[in-house]
């Protein structure tokens, strides 16, 4: 599964995501600096999951009704890289068959995956 990363995300949860076997497109590294509805458009073309640590996105979905494949927002502030790679990684593993079409948020205790 393809997947878009937001460049407000962690570069390292990115690299851990490729080592780990996932198709990455890091907005960092093609497209820098594009608006949100930009990289959410980005995302739909590529037919991909968006990855972001930019709570805005679920304005786009919720109140703006965008469309989109499915959003993961990680809220993992204040930890350890490794930690935060570690939740990442032990999510997708997990649920990320669910998470297509979905809005998802990756916590500390929990993956929440709204329909």
């Amino acid at each position: 599964m393809k997947i878009v990363a937001d460049e407000s995300d962690d570069y390292g949860i990115i690299d851990a995501l490729r080592k780990n076997g996932y198709e990455i497109l890091a907005i960092e590294d093609l497209y820098k600096g594009s608006a949100d509805e930009e990289v959410l458009s980005i995302s739909l073309k590529e037919s991909s999951i968006l990855i972001t640590e930019d709570k805005d996105f679920g304005e786009l979905v919720y109140r703006l009704k965008k469309a989109h494949i499915g959003i993961i927002l990680i809220r993992l502030s204040g930890l350890d890289p490794e930690m935060k790679k570690k939740i990442v990684l032990k999510s997708f593993s997990e649920n990320i068959s669910e998470m297509k079409n979905s809005f998802s948020v990756i916590s500390y205790n929990q993956t929440r995956i709204r329909k």
